[in-house]
């Protein structure tokens, strides 16, 4: 395996929660200088940046100062060729509760969380970091979204889940490895947020479109914001649903949920006694309708005979009487439902 390949490997396994599914670096060795910062492209698999994702996803939201940070050494291999990637282990103090979702685990007041480490050559070493993330080292303050595993370890819940938080000023510290000011923030986030709308990194929750991160909308402001904003909050429903799984498990429910497939009886169903729908003439006719683009041949005729008669057309009178019995038959043995006569059922005056 070259080293290239090592390092990539190496960085998604110590990315934060859901950036594992791919992480490849920028083509740092082509520039004529090595940078100060190398920046790293990341794929989440959580979504992490709005509020309706932290509120979704996370667990718990919190004040934390990164303490210590430890190497995790390279391997053999990539000692022997005096190149590769050096992980990282950071200590976090716990401060202030922000948010809790509810039924959330409790925090500890300590937490160890592997992070973006060094890339070396030689005896050159250049810290990584992903691009639009903090990397979250020693010194700094952190306004920063946690989740608990399966396992019950705990982790950052993704690239976009830290905000920089020296001075108890939200977009002051560390971002992307190097220590910014809140206007350096802003601009930073603003532009970030303008060309992932542009290219559809947003969708829909709901009704609404959620267009702005967490960061964008809190910069330059106190934490008091954050837990304003996540508490005023909705929760995607599905992932509410399976708040007792962990957040993995809990997004690939809201990621297996699509639109229900139209099929025959889910269109029919509203048609069984049981069910005991009040239909006019003409709503009748509209569902029998949509079940004729379900059907083919005869049957499909049937149905559209049926449908034309009972949406108004009184010369049909006489063929849907013959085509009634069949549709019926269909209608029932395919659904395993009573339809009754098929013949409107509501007081209400026909269209």
């Amino acid at each position: 395996m070259s080293t290239r390949v090592k390092l990539i490997s190496a960085l998604a396994g110590v990315a934060a929660l859901g950036a594992a599914a791919f992480i490849s670096p920028l083509a740092a060795d082509d520039r004529p200088e090595r940078p100060d910062v190398i920046l790293a492209q990341g794929k989440d698999g959580l979504p992490n940046s709005s509020p309706v994702d932290w509120v979704s996803y996370g667990d718990q939201v919190a004040v934390v100062d990164v303490t210590s940070e430890a190497e995790i050494p390279a391997s053999a291999e990539e000692v022997t060729a005096g190149e590769g990637y050096i992980g990282r282990r950071i200590t976090l103090d716990v401060g202030e509760t922000v948010w809790s979702r509810p039924g959330a685990p409790t925090l500890p007041s300590t937490l160890s969380l592997v992070v973006d480490g060094w890339s070396f050559q030689g005896a050159t070493r250049t810290p990584i970091a992903l691009e639009q993330s903090s990397r979250l080292e020693p010194g700094h303050t952190y306004v920063l979204s946690l989740a608990k595993l399966s396992d019950g370890t705990w982790s950052a819940l993704g690239s976009q889940s830290a905000l920089p938080y020296d001075g108890d000023t939200i977009g002051a510290g560390e971002y992307q490895g190097q220590t910014v000011t809140t206007a350096q923030f802003d601009a930073a986030v603003k532009s970030h947020d303008k060309h992932a709308a542009k290219d559809g990194g947003y969708v829909a929750q709901g009704a609404e479109v959620i267009m702005e991160s967490v960061a964008y909308l809190t910069v330059g402001k106190p934490v008091d914001y954050v837990e304003t904003l996540l508490t005023t909050t909705d929760p995607n429903p599905v992932a509410e649903a399976n708040f007792d799984l962990d957040p993995i498990a809990r997004f690939e429910a809201v990621a297996g949920t699509d639109e229900p497939v139209e099929t025959f009886c889910s269109i029919a169903a509203p048609l069984a006694v049981a069910s005991a729908s009040q239909f006019t003439s003409s709503e009748l006719g509209g569902v029998l309708d949509q079940l004729v683009a379900k059907e083919s041949g005869t049957d499909a005729t049937d149905l559209g005979v049926l449908a034309a008669f009972h949406s108004g057309d009184d010369s049909l009178a006489s063929q849907a009487g013959t085509v009634r019995p069949r549709v019926v038959a269909n209608i029932e043995a395919q659904c395993g439902i009573e339809v009754g006569d098929l013949l409107p059922t509501s007081t209400a005056p026909a269209e």
